[in-house]
């Protein structure tokens, strides 16, 4: 017979951010359990509140099925003597089996026969099987932070205050610590505290409904997200989609009430950002914006948790907490604004960046000086190296300022208006608050080509500092968000198409981290090398190019042939990676990476000496040696170029003398000279291959 299994997990206020997660998690370890023990059913979901984590799962059966359990015994020479009796072993066997000797069968695997023991063991139910799994499921939904309380020595990440476990509308009767399941549960902690009895589902989600409890997470966004959209229609303005906001204020409440207040409208002459930061990460209110989404209106909507009497007593309060947040922005922001953004630098020589690393006036001054020299290589004008220096120097000086220490999710942004109000370039300001663009991994990246080089310079920065100091991510942990600022220099230069060396941006930014080490007599994380350090950090960043480039789509072998002759210019990587997929769409070309691959392996271990044509007697040896220099020459005249599909194409005339030189060549000729001069042939060419790819990691 089928059942419904209701779990409930009633609870102290979840952290809203925590909600989502335990659901799904709650749900997969319900469904893991159940099916290990071999319990069949038809539908799990699960639903949450901040007070409450619910699992509902249909179609149970009462009981596990039968099923015939095959042991195996002694082999069959060991188990029965020539005359085919029983020995010992077999009787041993037997006994612990619960059978007679008799009841033995022979059972085939393929190491042989052996003597087994073939039970039919009956399924115990499914409510006695509950009674062990649903305690384990509780205790093993994961928290990023859980605590303890009272006595009771469990984890979980709020104290449990209740526990509902129904099977087939009948209790499973288990206990969490001192808390022991019963038909019971609770509405709104405020609007309908009192406990209800529960028989099923059907009285269990209308219960809730009538005491003030939305259950279904998916229904209170849903009646969230229309009744934000009325008000914001009726004051005459609209709201920009913000997912996350919603959702955190959907994991917030258990009966959504949503309001809307309003602010003067002298707070509109403070930067927007400040404004939408305190409402939207400080309050957790929607912010009202006009008509094409530039201004702001001097509204905002907010969802309360209870239903009261009069809501603009909860309007009224809530506008009070806003105004009060404003002022301290204003007073902020007024204050900030009495001396130019340069005089704060100074203030940064009191803020550590890194230990052993200096402070931000020390990070600052490096990123200046790795800024001049990569707008130098990217052949900038004069008039943007002077603000791509000038943007950098002040980079970091908004992080001296009060409000960016009480709001530091506005660090650049402050940055970028400060400027403006000290009479700097507006360039300098705008790349002061895109140099920490990418926020995310997949966020937008700098409209500027200033913010864009400036952003690659800390970035690269951070990296080599944190690498410097050993802190380099590992599986399980990357504290310093290192990965996605290796996402973002890859971005950033791809979609600028930026022509630079990682290698040198890597080695300058080392450099300077080390002359500052050097200058301070500190001590910095040894390496064998300083190639060490620089190798670790470009293989980290090429790790990333890696995942990037097969999450586009290339085929990963071909990635791979292509990153493993070199990964410097990223564009330039790319547009290999480019060519020699739509090279290889051409007929011939599983030939010529047979070719290819032929060559690779009789050079492994070689060195590559220089071939000699004097040393040439063959015929087909100098054939191919002829054709080798003219398709070298060529591909050296349009390498500058990038014209990758043009230098495979000369390339592909080499299969024929390759394929030749095989046939009628002894390469590894008895002569040493002979034979390391026809190595040193094929090492030469297998160079020109590498030039675009290994054609030997392709799969052919």
């Amino acid at each position: 017979m089928e059942q419904d299994l209701i779990l409930e997990i009633g609870t102290e206020e979840i952290p809203a951010g925590f909600l989502n997660q335990a659901l799904t998690d709650l749900k997969d370890i319900a469904v893991r359990e159940l099916r290990a023990k071999d319990i069949a059913f038809k539908e799990a979901r699960s639903f949450g509140t901040p007070r409450r984590l619910t699992l509902h799962i249909t179609g149970v059966l009462d009981k596990q099925p039968d099923k015939t359990v095959e042991s195996l015994g002694p082999p069959k020479r060991i188990a029965y003597d020539r005359e085919g009796n029983p020995t010992k072993a077999a009787i041993g066997f037997a006994k612990s089996q619960g059978v007679s000797p008799g009841e033995l069968v022979l059972l085939k695997n393929d190491k042989g026969e052996f003597a087994g023991a073939r039970k039919r063991v009956k399924g115990e139910k499914t409510v006695k099987l509950l009674e062990s799994i649903l305690p384990g499921v509780i205790l093993s939904i994961p928290f990023r932070k859980s605590m303890r309380w009272g006595v009771v020595e469990i984890d979980f990440v709020r104290p449990i205050r209740w526990l509902l476990a129904l099977f087939g509308g009948k209790t499973v009767p288990f206990s969490i610590g001192d808390i022991k399941t019963a038909k019971l549960s609770y509405g709104h902690r405020f609007l309908s505290p009192r406990q209800f009895r529960v028989s099923g589902w059907d009285d269990y989600t209308s219960g809730l409904e009538s005491r003030f409890v939305v259950l279904d997470q998916d229904k209170r966004k849903s009646l969230i997200r229309k009744q934000t959209q009325k008000l914001a229609a009726e004051v005459g303005g609209h709201l920009e989609e913000d997912e996350e906001l919603l959702e955190t204020v959907t994991n917030l409440v258990e009966y959504p009430v949503v309001l809307v207040g309003s602010f003067e409208e002298e707070y509109l002459s403070l930067p927007k950002e400040v404004l939408i930061s305190v409402m939207k990460h400080h309050q957790k209110y929607f912010p009202l914006y006009a008509d094409g989404g530039e201004r702001l209106l001097p509204n905002f909507i907010f969802v309360s948790g209870t239903k009261v009497k009069d809501p603009r007593l909860v309007i009224e309060g809530n506008e009070r907490v806003i105004r009060a947040r404003f002022n301290d922005a204003k007073f902020f922001y007024d204050e900030d604004t009495k001396t130019p953004l340069s005089e704060k630098k100074e203030a940064l020589k009191g803020m550590v960046y890194l230990s052993e690393l200096g402070n931000y006036h020390d990070k600052t001054r490096r990123i200046a000086k790795l800024a001049s020299l990569l707008g130098k290589k990217l052949d900038f004008e004069q008039e943007s190296r002077r603000n791509l220096v000038r943007a950098a120097e002040l980079a970091k000086a908004d992080l001296a300022t009060q409000m960016v220490f009480e709001f530091p999710e506005l660090e650049g942004t402050m940055g970028k208006y400060y400027a403006r109000a000290s009479g700097e370039d507006d360039t300098v300001g705008i790349a002061i608050e895109e140099h920490y663009m990418p926020r995310t991994r997949d966020g937008a990246i700098p409209s500027t080509d200033v913010g864009s080089v400036l952003s690659i310079c800390d970035k690269a920065d951070n990296i080599s500092a944190c690498f410097t100091r050993g802190l380099i991510p590992t599986g399980a942990s990357d504290p310093y968000a290192l990965r996605r600022q290796a996402i973002g220099i890859i971005n950033i230069i791809l979609d600028w198409e930026y022509r630079l060396s990682l290698k040198e941006i890597f080695e300058n930014g080392l450099e300077l981290i080390q002359h500052q080490i050097e200058a301070g007599n500190k001590r910095a994380k040894k390496f064998s090398s300083p190639e060490e350090a620089l190798n670790l950090i470009t293989d980290f960043v090429k790790e990333r190019y890696r995942n990037i480039l097969t999450a586009e789509g290339f085929p990963a072998d071909v990635v791979d042939a292509v990153l493993s002759c070199g990964c410097d210019d990223l564009l330039d990587t790319k547009r290999k990676i480019q060519a020699l997929v739509e090279f290889m769409n051409m007929p011939d070309f599983d030939s010529l990476a047979i070719a290819f691959k032929r060559v690779v392996n009789i050079v492994e271990g070689a060195q590559n000496q220089g071939a000699s044509k004097e040393l040439m007697s063959e015929q087909s040896e100098l054939s191919l040696y002829e054709s080798y220099c003219a398709v070298k020459a060529d591909v050296q005249k349009i390498a500058d170029d990038g014209d990758y599909p043009q230098i495979l194409s000369l390339m592909k005339g080499l299969k024929k003398p390759i394929d030749a030189f095989f046939d009628n060549v002894l390469v590894m000729e008895k002569d040493e000279v002979l034979r390391t001069n026809r190595l040193a042939l094929l090492w030469g060419i297998r160079e020109l291959f590498f030039t675009v790819a290994n054609f030997s990691k392709i799969s052919t």
